[in-house]
């Protein structure tokens, strides 16, 4: 294994051969814990986009977590809401729906 003697990494697996490897303390929901600190807003009020596996945690922590539509299975059964792909205007869509924009 390649994390075989390692104490301080992870693996976020995001597609059947590829994966991140990033800190135990990393992964995208501290990056957007950080920027919600940082504008003085909590994780209710945000919404995250993704389609892989290394999405999850990022979609489960925000308020809304919407998959697009080229979404794995497992991430869009996390999701709050399913958008379209990208190439199909999924975050316009979404960002629609929710009247946001």
């Amino acid at each position: 294994m390649i994390l075989e003697n390692t104490t301080t990494l992870k693996v976020a697996r995001w597609w059947n051969r590829a994966c991140d490897i990033i800190p135990c303390n990393g992964g995208k929901d501290i990056g957007i814990q950080k920027i919600l600190d940082y504008f003085n807003f909590n994780k209710e009020e945000a919404t995250a986009f993704g389609d892989g596996g290394n999405d999850i945690s990022m979609l489960k922590y925000v308020g809304t977590g919407v998959a697009m539509g080229n979404a794995k299975d497992n991430v869009k059964a996390i999701a709050d809401y399913i958008t379209y792909s990208v190439q199909e205007d999924g975050i316009v869509s979404a960002l629609k729906h929710f009247e946001i924009i």
